[in-house]
């Protein structure tokens, strides 16, 4: 059993391109991680590319030491924790970004169990027996609306408060992420979608299903039919977009 993974990271109709993705993927475990630079802010396309590169970085590293606690859901956190830190550390260094900030969502997995990490809006879908099984919940005002039944779910793409975020990396006060643990072990024919606000605005979580589990679907091919969808429906000054597809095959 093992992970294939797909990925793209897309400036869309943006002047920049403030998302960044980053992945590691071996035999007896991966770490996966996307990550949205608030476009409102300078700089913030340092900000996520310093997030990915570095959960990755703290992930290799204790997993070389040793594997065992690199799936443990508090070193998890402290991956992202140590993220927060160098994004601050970068801010305080070079002035003209001290507003940047990010979003992230990582999947840390060694098959027998999975940590599913986020802050912000970049979401984590799994499936599981061809269905979706969980998605993040996210930090925004519109999810807010949705816990209080003013909106549905589903009209959060839509909804006026959907970039207004509550919780980011690279803040001034560092905030944990919200931290889903399985500790079932995975199964050929499980995924994750990983994606920014920019891409799962426009692909539908059934879409998702759909395309994954096509017939002879690969991650290459499913993630190609949803880019399709995207980009029939987005207009000329569409945001930055990403996503990294994750499938266990045997």
């Amino acid at each position: 059993m093992k992970i294939v993974t797909s990925s793209l990271c897309k400036q869309g109709g943006r002047e920049y391109n403030q998302d960044f993705l980053d992945l590691t993927v071996a035999n007896d475990g991966a770490c996966l991680v996307v990550c949205d630079g608030l476009g409102s802010y300078y700089g913030s396309e340092v900000a996520s590319r310093i997030c990915a590169t570095k959960i990755i970085e703290a992930y290799s590293q204790v997993k070389q030491l040793d594997p065992a606690r690199a799936i443990k859901p508090e070193f998890c956190q402290s991956y992202i924790q140590s993220a927060h830190n160098c994004v601050v550390d970068e801010k305080e260094r070079n002035h003209k970004i001290r507003s940047s900030c990010t979003t992230v969502a990582c999947v840390v997995t060694d098959f027998n169990s999975t940590v599913i990490s986020h802050i912000g809006d970049t979401r984590v879908y799994f499936f599981k027996n061809k269905k979706l099984h969980f998605q993040t919940k996210d930090h925004s005002l519109s999810q807010i609306s949705v816990e209080m039944g003013r909106i549905p779910l589903r009209d959060i793409r839509s909804d006026k408060d959907q970039n207004k975020l509550t919780r980011v990396l690279g803040s001034d006060y560092y905030i944990p992420p919200d931290c889903d643990i399985y500790n079932s072990p995975l199964q050929v024919g499980d995924a994750f979608i990983l994606c920014t606000d920019g891409f799962w605005e426009y692909v539908y979580e059934e879409e998702m299903e759909a395309d994954l589990y096509a017939s002879n679907a690969t991650p290459d091919k499913a993630l190609a039919l949803m880019e399709q969808r995207l980009l029939a429906r987005v207009n000329k000054f569409n945001d930055n977009y990403s996503a990294i597809v994750a499938m266990v095959v045997d």
